[in-house]
């Protein structure tokens, strides 16, 4: 390309100049660098040599036809063709600017350019210390914030994301490639069919991963990595739900994520919401992988008791939608978090845990507030000019979600086991006696218990369901010679195979007393990591607010000078009490508690 480049100059330099001189060549050859650039001077060259060679009766002529060809004016042509006669070639190489490979801002900028550089170069850096990691985007909406909210600004008297890409390309230079996407419709294959997704509420979408980042109890000592569990709707994009925990995610978890889907949602002011949580109802499809959890009796109970059809997905790209709520939560909130840990284990920040310090209740109100706030009310990517938000709204099928009573979501939160009504309205759960005075009148006959695997200390008694009658709620029953308000399944099975590794006899009152020392023992000398994350955990359910209302009927009785039998069978003959008597009450007339969390209905029991 060079040589015949230097091969026009020599053929077609102008008599006044005949002989180029040897520094105008390099001057031409150093702006041939750029392929484009390298291209545009040739396309000058030949215009500028078949001008010059043509008479002058055609010469008009051609410059209006060389001029049509690039795009450019005759008098353009016209300029370039008589500079080229008084200065040769070096008249047409394009000028090159004093400020090339300069950073160039505007004058109407506020304070100035230099400021916003600086500022840019600053967040940049600080964003991606102490374990975090800010993004270009991420600086962008920082320089925003502060000119807009802290300085005043109009929109042209601050950078574009542009200036701010421009600035920050030798520091963060990772090209950007897009997905296609998968074309107009939304359509999930799934093991079963095809499902072709038209309207919100109609299929939604659940799924959980392990956050990449660490939180602290309340004394600052690293409790671990939470769990999160999070639904969305699959039509307009909208997060309608999540539940974060330090236990693997179960099927328990997702039950609590799910009724939080389903029921409407208030925040108190500690979450500082601008925008009200709106999404609520019930799907008509819910949508998961084939792991284990998502195939559990317990789920598949509860979809059938709401009414909801199950299916799993075919491949696992059709958890594209979910799998990007995700990862901008990673990008967007953990990694501006301190002890964010990364996704990439070889490029993970050092000293994460040495700058750890969000506990669980920060990080959940943290968590809410962007999806509420941020995510929810951002463009849908198909739908530019709708937020996921108001899609859903606009997609809905006669303008309102299909709503369920609440009581019926006790599901969500309880596992079901079957169970025979004894004597004195008695029934056996974990060798655990739970009595009724109420119960009396369903002796010999099957119910249901629900019971929630984090506190086992109180049942739901339902009906057996039949042929001609569906199940029902009766009443709440408690742990005859338990005490306490709480009490864990996990740490009640492992207080009994102790108890049983040991050799002694298992017996209520052996089990409770070891069950007391032991939770004295653990508040004092929580250490490890994993007895850390356990006692968070603990702290944590203690905390939620799983129901708003319970109808309770009147607590069972056992008058102070009858003895506690050890089992039901035997109550007649037994004649030592195992913990303590409960005096007897009155009954009371049968009411509707409202008990606004867990431990408070525990207590009202």
């Amino acid at each position: 390309m060079q040589e015949l480049l230097e091969a026009s100059l020599i053929d077609t330099q102008p008599s006044n100049s005949a002989a180029a001189s040897l520094q105008q060549r390099k001057c031409i050859a150093a702006q041939m660098k750029d392929a484009e650039a390298k291209r545009e001077f040739l396309l000058k060259i030949d215009a500028i040599r078949d001008i010059s060679q043509a008479c002058r009766n055609t010469r008009r002529s051609r410059i209006k036809s060389w001029a049509k060809k690039l795009g450019k004016s005759p008098r353009t042509l016209d300029r370039w063709y008589q500079a080229f006669r008084q200065e040769g070639w070096s008249a047409i190489v394009p000028s090159v600017r004093s400020d090339k490979g300069k950073i160039r801002g505007s004058k109407a900028w506020k304070p100035s350019t230099e400021y916003w550089v600086k500022f840019i170069e600053k967040t940049y850096k600080d964003g991606n210390r102490h374990s975090r990691r800010m993004n270009r985007n991420q600086v962008y909406n920082q320089v925003k914030g502060h000119a807009t909210l802290q300085l005043g600004l109009s929109d042209k008297e601050y950078p574009s994301h542009v200036f701010v890409y421009e600035v920050l390309e030798p520091l963060a230079n990772k090209p950007k490639i897009r997905h296609p996407g998968q074309g107009p419709g939304i359509m999930i294959q799934t093991t079963e069919e095809v499902l072709k997704v038209e309207y919100s509420n109609q299929v939604w979408q659940i799924d959980h991963t392990c956050l990449d980042t660490l939180l602290t109890d309340e004394q600052y000592e690293i409790a671990g990595s939470p769990f999160l569990t999070t639904i969305i709707d699959t039509y307009s994009g909208c997060a309608l739900g999540f539940y974060l925990g330090f236990e693997s995610a179960g099927s328990h978890e997702v039950g609590i994520a799910l009724r939080h889907a389903i029921l409407k949602k208030k925040h108190g002011p500690e979450y500082k919401l601008t925008k009200d949580w709106e999404p609520y109802g019930l799907p008509d499809y819910i949508v998961t992988d084939r792991a284990k959890e998502f195939k559990s009796t317990h789920l598949t109970q509860v979809a059938a008791d709401l009414d909801v059809k199950l299916r799993y997905r075919a491949y696992p790209e059709q958890g594209g939608m979910i799998e990007s709520l995700f990862d901008k939560n990673n990008k967007e909130v953990l990694s501006l978090l301190p002890g964010y840990t990364g996704s990439n284990v070889q490029k993970r920040p050092e000293n994460a845990e040495k700058y750890a310090c969000v506990t669980y209740e920060e990080l959940e109100q943290v968590l809410t507030r962007y999806l509420v706030d941020h995510y929810n009310h951002h463009h849908h990517p198909r739908a530019r000019d709708q937020t996921r938000n108001q899609r859903w709204w606009a997609g809905l099928r006669g303008g309102k979600p299909r709503t369920i009573d609440e009581r019926r979501l006790d599901i969500c939160l309880t596992k079901t086991v079957s169970r025979k009504v004894q004597k004195r309205g008695s029934v056996l759960f974990e060798r655990l006696v739970y009595q009724g005075d109420w119960l009396e009148e369903y002796k010999g006959q099957h119910v249901i218990l629900r019971y929630d695997p984090r506190n086992i200390a109180t049942l739901l008694v339902y009906s057996a369901e039949t042929d001609h009658e569906p199940s029902r709620f009766l009443g709440t029953v408690k742990a005859r010679d338990y005490e306490g308000d709480y009490l864990d399944i996990k740490d009640w099975k492992e207080t009994k195979k102790g108890i049983r590794t040991k050799g002694k006899a298992i017996d209520q009152a052996s089990i409770l007393s070891e069950r007391i020392d032991l939770n004295k023992f653990a508040q004092e000398k929580i250490k490890t990591l994993k007895q850390r994350r356990q006692a968070e955990q603990k702290r944590i359910d203690q905390k939620s607010k799983p129901t708003n209302v319970i109808e309770l009927h009147p607590t069972a009785t056992v008058t102070s000078d009858e003895p506690a039998p050890e089992t039901i069978e035997d109550a007649a003959n037994y004649d030592k009490p195992i913990l303590k008597v409960v005096p007897e009450q009155k009954p009371e007339k049968v009411s509707e508690i409202i008990a606004f969390d867990w431990n408070e209905l525990m207590n009202d029991v």
